[in-house]
């Protein structure tokens, strides 16, 4: 990219507000961006959007401009723009923890109105508040919705479920999007809590879909990936307000085996091998038994001292003053396809085929084997070859760079089969 020619000072806090649209470009490759920048207070804010990257309206932890020049973290340092902005243009370069440098180029236009209306929305499990948003279609009537549940750890409403409430609210499908318990907005802390009270959460939003006008409270479902796909089947099984469910790359056995081969995967793509190999899996299985019953510290400890010098000790080094230890024991034994046999309502299961967590022959077979035992013919199993475990795909080779991108046909495949559920079936059968 040719270097911009210096231009003039300018106020860049107030040359910044609005809607900026452009590339970032590493290693010849560009991917579009957009950020989105606002005073909120007196302070500038703004977000990261790249929907090649399944990625909207992602907060800047901070924006710093001065005269001409501005500065972005995002992603907690992850990842620092840093420009020059002038005339409407932005230009500049960026520092990725992970990929280097690169550069970037923007330019401020006037955003598009999209056909939905959004709102913050907070609601009620016990004591615990969940702060979400929910994207409505703007046609009038009442729309069928999903709520949208969280992977693993600490995740808020933004990046990939934001990405997917867009791309159904352009659809006609409304979207719930909110911040797991202890993230964000929401208050309570899931790392003290279990399935049961991550399910709740996921009710209380459903509860909160069927109480608005403008929602059909008979065509709302649930969509959940990894952990949340693991504990949707839960959800629907406790409730009879959820109308169809959506489950992508979730565990169909014990949450404690996934684990087991989520780490041995972890060896394997670290090229640990042979001798050392079966040390850590021996290691690996000491440290879940532990996890899931509480007893063997002192086999723990003594099986990561036998090897010290082993590619893997400190990868897999654990301490005992730790939070994962109470918080997998709540979950450890979570069998999903218990939870299955209980699901009598429509079902699409996608599962990646290069999954580097989740057991995906064993997870089919189990589904399958727990929706047949409940006498749900209505499911779709859909395994997608090559496909990793967030179904996005990373095109980088020793001599090739390329930016990440949805697995192909994904989206389509997950939009075509709630249209069909919903609106399309609807409208076919009333004519």
């Amino acid at each position: 990219m040719v270097a911009p020619t210096p231009w003039p000072a300018v106020a860049a806090g107030d040359e910044l507000v609005g809607h900026w649209t452009g590339a970032m470009t590493h290693a010849g490759a560009t991917v579009g961006v957009e950020f989105d920048f606002t005073r909120r207070a007196g302070r500038l804010a703004g977000s990261f959007s790249s929907a090649q990257q399944r990625v909207l309206e992602y907060p800047f932890d901070s924006v710093s401009s001065s005269a001409s020049r501005v500065v972005i973290n995002l992603g907690g340092g992850g990842v620092v723009f840093t420009g020059t902005v002038a005339h409407g243009e932005m230009h500049g370069t960026f520092r990725d923890r992970e990929l280097g440098t690169g550069t970037f180029a923007l330019r401020e236009v006037t955003p598009q109105t999209p056909p939905y209306s959004s709102e913050d929305v907070t609601f009620q499990n016990g004591n615990v508040a969940l702060a979400g948003s929910l994207y409505v279609p703007s046609t009038p009537g009442r729309h069928p919705a999903i709520v949208f549940l969280q992977g693993s750890g600490p995740e808020i409403r933004w990046g990939a479920n934001r990405f997917w409430a867009d791309y159904f609210a352009r659809r006609g499908i409304a979207a719930l999007i909110y911040d797991k318990r202890g993230s964000g907005g929401s208050s309570g802390n899931w790392q003290t809590s279990d399935f049961n009270d991550l399910a709740a959460d996921a009710l209380a939003g459903v509860a909160l879909l069927r109480s608005r006008p403008d929602i059909d409270p008979k065509q709302i479902g649930i969509h959940g990936h990894s952990q949340g796909a693991t504990i949707a089947p839960l959800i629907a099984a406790q409730s009879g307000s959820v109308a169809f469910v959506i489950a992508v790359s979730g565990s169909g056995i014990p949450v404690w085996k996934s684990e087991i081969n989520s780490l041995h995967h972890a060896m394997t793509a670290a090229h640990v091998h042979g001798g050392a190999l079966r040390h850590a899996d021996a290691f690996i299985a000491r440290v879940i038994d532990y996890a899931r019953t509480g007893t063997g510290w002192q086999q723990v400890t003594a099986a990561q001292a036998a090897y010290p010098k082993e590619p893997w000790h400190d990868v897999l080094s654990v301490r005992k003053n730790w939070y994962f230890w109470p918080f997998f024991k709540k979950i450890a034994n979570f069998d999903a396809a218990t939870s299955w046999r209980r699901v009598h309502v429509p079902v699409l299961i996608v599962q990646a085929g290069d999954d580097e967590h989740i057991p995906v022959e064993p997870s089919i077979r189990a589904m399958r084997s727990a929706l047949a035992a409940a006498n749900n013919p209505d499911y779709t199993i859909a395994l997608l070859p090559g496909a990793p475990h967030s179904l996005v795909v990373h095109p980088q080779t020793a001599l090739h760079f390329g930016w990440p991108f949805l697995y192909p046909g994904f989206a389509d495949l997950l939009g075509a089969w709630v249209r069909y559920r919903t609106i399309d079936r609807t409208t076919s059968s009333s004519t």
